[in-house]
């Protein structure tokens, strides 16, 4: 994509400066039948020339550029790539190789470029059908907040939803969308943009001699500082980079001349940082596989540290896996030199409690290994300070656990004539006490409290008796 956008923008400038001066241009067809070749037809601002497979020309909003490509039903055309092919000869399939236009085969979009803090963000649009889709949304600093892989039928149609909860903040993320080799990348804000910088590398894993495509944003019109840094902390290349009036930049690293090894982009603009990490050049392993978790048991929401071992500075994918059989996530990795690897996973990924299963594998070797993910269930309890009864006029405490801190909870202490409310002070962990005094004309009989958090409730009893006098 970003290759694209970059050729585009060079024939957009060229063409730009001689269509502005032409004022009124007849359509494509008008000027056809008037004897102009389709290669020479003229097109308005902001319009792309191009050649149906017909013969006939069109001219092209940018944003259906990649479409037409896709769909092999037409090509490129611009007074540049003309004057090369009569200088060198060259055809023009030829050139457009040499520039290395590719179509893109994910294109999604978002049905709106900023959501409200609460609202659920929709997603359309087409990849390769009959594939798995790999879904992921991350946050400014590379946090996974959300992960889905969905499963293409054959009209290649994509569409899904993710509802923005109180797990998200304002700021910028980025959908990032993954089918086999290719990728898309997909920027959305929540609430109003925060400035920050942030970097999204097209993929994890690059050849020797290529070019990795890299997303940056933060403030607008601001220059960003680009360093790339080896494993052994040696500064690879650097460079600056300019955002545009959206604060946007599409920057392509050559990767020519770099060694086997992962690296890191660190992007710096004033006193704020972030660091992208990739690799270069590693091979798929042969060796097994050792991995282990760092406990036997963890809850919803904590992180598993995953430790493993084979071939030295390989590939490896490690892949999570819920109690259903789901894959919940998958992680694009790698072993350093001694072939060695640590990862974390976040368990906030899913939602079961049950026995969980991480997958390692580097091509031709696979292991796995099973942990326990015990749910976060509170049971709603509740206890009174005693159990004799109580006299007219006595302190009673009721106390309990596990109300849900995000409902109104009551406590009704009731019987067949009369019936009174507490709303008790919860903390955080979904405890409270609260006390109360009994009447003193309270008739004497057996009370029923009972305990409500909107979700579940609980109930106990009492007696109340006389008071005696002294």
């Amino acid at each position: 994509m970003n290759r694209i956008f970059l050729f585009l923008f060079l024939v957009l400038c060229t063409d730009l400066i001689s269509s502005t001066a032409l004022g009124d241009i007849d359509s494509p067809r008008k000027q056809m039948a008037n004897g102009v070749s389709a290669e020479d037809v003229k097109c308005k601002n902001e319009l792309q020339l191009m050649i149906r497979s017909n013969g006939d020309a069109i001219c092209a909003k940018l944003s259906s550029v990649e479409k037409w490509i896709n769909s092999q039903r037409a090509e490129i055309v611009d007074s540049i790539l003309r004057d090369s092919e009569n200088d060198t000869g060259d055809s023009l399939d030829e050139i457009q190789i040499g520039t290395d236009i590719s179509p893109e085969k994910i294109l999604v979009q978002s049905a709106r470029d900023t959501y409200v803090l609460g609202a659920t963000m929709a997603f359309t649009g087409e990849s390769k059908p009959n594939t798995s889709l790999e879904v992921e949304l991350e946050d400014s600093d590379g946090n996974k907040v959300y992960t889905d892989i969905l499963e293409i039928d054959d009209s290649g149609l994509v569409h899904f939803e993710i509802k923005t909860d109180n797990s998200f903040t304002q700021g910028t993320y980025f959908l990032i969308l993954k089918q086999g080799n290719d990728s898309e990348i997909v920027p959305v804000q929540i609430g109003e943009s925060t400035g920050e910088i942030a970097a999204v590398i097209e993929k994890f894993h690059f050849d020797y001699d290529s070019k990795a495509s890299i997303e940056i944003f933060g403030p607008i019109s601001e220059n960003i500082s680009l360093t790339v840094f080896d494993s052994r902390d040696d500064v690879r290349s650097e460079d600056t980079v300019l955002l545009d009036k959206t604060g946007h930049a599409e920057y392509l690293l050559d990767l020519s001349g770099y060694k086997k090894g992962n690296y890191y982009l660190v992007l710096n603009h004033a006193s704020e940082e972030t660091i992208e990490e990739f690799t270069v050049g590693l091979s798929i392993g042969t060796a097994p596989i050792e991995i282990q978790v760092d406990d036997n048991y963890y809850k919803i929401g904590e992180t598993v540290i995953l430790i493993g071992e084979s071939s030295d500075n390989t590939q490896i994918l490690i892949e999570l896996v819920d109690p259903t059989g789901e894959v919940i996530d998958k992680i694009e990795y790698y072993t350093d030199n001694d072939g060695k690897f640590i990862y974390p996973l976040e368990l906030s990924l899913g939602k079961q409690s049950g026995f969980w299963t991480v997958k390692v594998s580097n091509g031709e070797r696979i292991s796995e290994i099973t942990f326990e993910v015990k749910g976060e269930e509170k049971i709603l309890t509740v206890q009174l300070d005693k159990e004799e009864p109580y006299l007219q006029g006595e302190f009673v405490t009721i106390s309990g656990t596990g109300i849900d801190l995000e409902s109104q909870a009551i406590i009704q202490i009731m019987s067949a004539e009369k019936s009174f409310e507490l709303f008790p002070e919860v903390t955080k962990d979904g405890a409270f006490s609260e006390v109360w005094q009994i009447p003193e004309n309270l008739a004497p009989g057996i009370y029923t409290v009972l305990v409500n958090d909107g979700i579940d409730d609980v109930t106990t009893t009492f007696q109340v008796i006389y008071k005696t006098e002294s």
